[in-house]
């Protein structure tokens, strides 16, 4: 089987490992005086973009957010999408207190705008009763894990993902499938069979795997400010 041919923009295909992605966000903070909340913001309104090429206008999407980065990233997509009239409903996959830094910030920013959440595993049947009240063409927008994660996902996570893959809904994910390991491409117990992949900044080294093709669907590269000459001296050498 090949892999999805990525959309690119125009310069070099650069690959990375967890490693060398976070070397990037280090490095674009300390040396380039990158704010965390402006990286975030580029890279969720990318993943909104991606996900309005998807959807019919006014049409209903649920972000699912981890506690991390990405989960904030997911959140900024949330609030780029409401913008856009769509019906935007938030899955948080921890407590609200487990969120912190720019991730809270973005939390504290869709409650302000009344954007309707629920919390998972506390409310373990948030999933389905938004399959109830969606249709079909309705997405989700995946950002529970990102390319950090190096460990099975709870079991309470799995049987959401199971049912996030059985739903029928368009899936976008947010930088990597969640539960995709990103250097191995293998399922971390198991891992968002994405329509769409939205992954800042380049490819991951796992994307190569065999293991990997099921999960990723289409993949695109989004830019997230990061300068260039950074991620060029982060990236695989090849």
């Amino acid at each position: 089987m090949m892999m999805p041919h990525p959309e690119i923009p125009d310069r070099p295909m650069l690959w990375f490992s967890r490693a060398q992605l976070m070397q990037v966000d280090r490095r674009a903070v300390e040396e380039f005086g990158m704010s965390v909340l402006v990286l975030m913001e580029n890279a969720g309104r990318e993943v909104a973009q991606v996900a309005r090429s998807y959807m019919m206008e006014g049409s209903a999407v649920l972000i699912l957010a981890g506690a991390g980065n990405n989960g904030g990233d997911g959140l900024v997509a949330a609030r780029h999408l409401a913008n856009h009239g769509h019906r935007v409903t938030v899955l948080l996959t921890v407590d609200e207190h487990k969120f912190t830094g720019a991730a809270q910030t973005q939390l504290q920013i869709i409650k302000k705008m009344d954007i309707p959440s629920a919390i998972f595993p506390r409310q373990k049947d948030a999933f389905t009763q938004w399959l109830e009240h969606s249709d079909v063409g309705d997405a989700v927008v995946d950002a529970m894990f990102g390319t950090g994660l190096n460990r099975p996902v709870d079991v309470s996570i799995q049987e959401l993902i199971a049912q996030v893959n059985q739903s029928n809904r368009r899936v976008i994910s947010v930088d990597i499938p969640s539960g995709l390991d990103c250097d191995t491409g293998q399922a971390l117990g198991a891992a968002v069979q994405a329509a769409h992949t939205v992954s800042f900044c380049g490819m991951k080294i796992g994307f190569e795997s065999a293991d990997a093709i099921s999960y990723l669907g289409q993949i695109s590269i989004a830019d997230i400010g990061a300068p260039q000459a950074l991620l060029q001296s982060c990236s695989q050498k090849r």
